[in-house]
């Protein structure tokens, strides 16, 4: 009869079923009944367990000033400054622009001073939720004006004096 450890590794997918009466449960277990049990253990732990599907993942190699090596695409994530790009938002398919802009890592500063009220609340909901879901932010920079940042994304200095020459920008 099989053990819960037998059935555990067959359930597991670590050893087959023919493979199953010649598995030994490991030595930490205590087996209920030792007369059947190898002489020879030492030999059995060192080269693992019989049918093994696995291998244990081998460890870190460590460079020599102390850093872990990693095979690993992630890389750190710095915040970049950008030029802005101007919308002036006359009809809801200037939402569009908007959501391609930002995709494309440009940060967009929407001049609503010339839409109607309606068309400035459909556009803050739709800019909004662009935000929300690309991880962006947004805020008011002047009186009508919203900037819509990229995440990881800033304006430099001369990005928001620039747009201040023009307008769309209160500098504090």
């Amino acid at each position: 009869m099989a053990s819960v450890w037998q059935k555990s590794l067959m359930y597991l997918g670590l050893v087959d079923g023919e493979q199953l009466d010649d598995v030994q449960p490991p030595r930490h277990m205590a087996p209920t009944d030792r007369r059947n049990e190898p002489a020879n253990t030492d030999q059995q732990s060192e080269q693992g367990l019989p049918g093994r599907r696995v291998e244990p993942p081998l460890p870190s190699a460590r460079r020599p000033d102390g850093p872990l090596r990693s095979n690993s695409a992630m890389k750190p994530v710095t915040r970049t400054q950008s030029r802005c790009d101007v919308v002036e938002v006359f009809e809801f398919d200037d939402a569009k622009l908007l959501a391609d802009r930002i995709r494309d890592r440009t940060p967009v500063l929407l001049n609503l001073r010339e839409a109607d009220p309606e068309m400035v609340r459909r556009v803050i909901d739709f800019s909004t939720g662009l935000t929300y879901a690309l991880d962006g932010s947004m805020r008011k920079t002047a009186d009508g004006v919203i900037l819509v940042l990229p995440p990881r994304v800033s304006l430099g200095r001369e990005e928001e004096l620039r747009l201040s020459e023009l307008g769309l920008f209160d500098v504090e």
